[in-house]
């Protein structure tokens, strides 16, 4: 493949295949290939402060529609290896593949290869409990106009400075609990082939740690990581941060927290948290939210841009993988010139994963 080909879905599920048919000689279990996916629609009403020049309506959509086929066999010796991949079919994305990744899975742990989140977002997951949204809807910016330069769309995990680019993870067996797990990749763009350190960042490594415990009538969690980006020479894209991730769930209830300290090398260091709240009975649940985000405009600056947003939830499941909900939500923003803007509205829609 030549250096910046796009891969097709036709490439990719050739090679998905390819891979599954070189262990078919010595698997013990048929190769079993699922199809799945999901259809997100939202509908929102919302109301906002307003610059001279804008002209916001307040009504809007967005969705995300995506398909995954997922393959998967055990070989003789007890090892599974699978190969998953997911095209962006309706999504904010411009590339046809979302992840697209192998996993060899043993005794030993498990090897992952290919375009897929690093090992900080799948050992924490959702950092906290939501009704309804997941960390893939992100109000501030498809519903309310970001005045700001924070992140908050995967804000809590390291997904935010690689997303899914190519890369190698491996994550141990879990141990009374406790699971390690470092991921490494060569670069977080979709370049493919050899980087040029100069030219861009590269090098970004990702170790995180969890711990899943029990106590009597619930469950807890802990994860903390690390990650180090390195920028291209004389650059500013490199990035040094840490998060810690906590939770615990006792009957219905579910109460969970997260916080993480950025600093990218711009030296526009951004520090957030967040803490949610669920509760859940029968095919009905409930959510609220709070979180807060502050970073430097500029270099050692000393007003800082500040976001704080408040969400509450309720979800209602009409069948398996069919899901309705409504959000409420408010956000407060202000900018690098101290000028607040607050907002607020309505969001409702449908869910369906097949």
């Amino acid at each position: 493949m030549r250096l910046g080909a796009k891969r097709t879905p036709g490439a990719v599920l050739a090679g998905m295949i390819a891979v599954m048919a070189a262990t078919s000689a010595n698997a013990a279990d048929a190769i079993t290939l699922v199809l799945g996916g999901r259809i997100k629609e939202f509908f929102f009403v919302a109301s906002q402060a307003q610059a001279p020049a804008d002209d916001l309506n307040s009504t809007g959509m967005f969705n995300d529609t995506r398909i995954s086929l997922d393959g998967r066999t055990v070989l003789d010796n007890g090892i599974t290896v699978r190969a998953f991949v997911r095209f962006n079919a309706v999504a904010r994305e411009t590339s046809d593949i979302d992840e697209a990744y192998v996993d060899i899975v043993s005794g030993f742990g498990r090897l992952r290869m290919g375009e897929k989140a690093g090992i900080n977002t799948t050992t924490i997951g959702d950092p906290i409990p939501q009704a309804f949204l997941t960390v893939d809807e992100e109000i501030l910016g498809d519903a309310l106009l970001p005045r700001t330069g924070i992140i908050l769309r995967d804000g809590f995990t390291f997904k935010r400075f690689t997303g899914n680019a190519l890369g190698v993870s491996y994550q141990s067996p879990d141990l009374f609990g406790f699971k390690l797990g470092v991921a490494y990749h060569p670069t977080t763009t979709s370049t493919v082939g050899t980087i040029r350190g100069g030219l861009a960042a590269h090098d970004a490594v990702d170790v995180t740690a969890g711990y899943d415990g029990d106590f009597s009538g619930g469950t807890y969690r802990v994860a903390a990581g690390y990650f180090r980006l390195a920028s291209r020479t004389g650059g500013t894209d490199g990035a040094e941060a840490w998060n810690i991730s906590l939770g615990a769930t006792y009957g219905g209830f579910e109460l969970a927290g997260a916080y993480i300290n950025t600093q990218p090398a711009t030296s526009l260091d951004e520090k957030a948290f967040t803490i949610g709240a669920l509760y859940g009975i029968g095919p009905v649940q409930i959510s609220a939210d709070y979180r807060s985000a502050s970073r430097r405009p500029l270099p050692f600056a000393v007003v800082k841009e500040h976001v704080e947003r408040a969400t509450l939830q309720t979800a209602y499941k009409l069948a398996p993988g069919i899901t309705v909900g409504l959000a409420g939500f408010y956000a407060d923003q202000k900018d690098a010139g101290g000028r607040a803007w607050d907002g607020g509205g309505v969001l409702g829609g449908l869910k369906i994963d097949f």
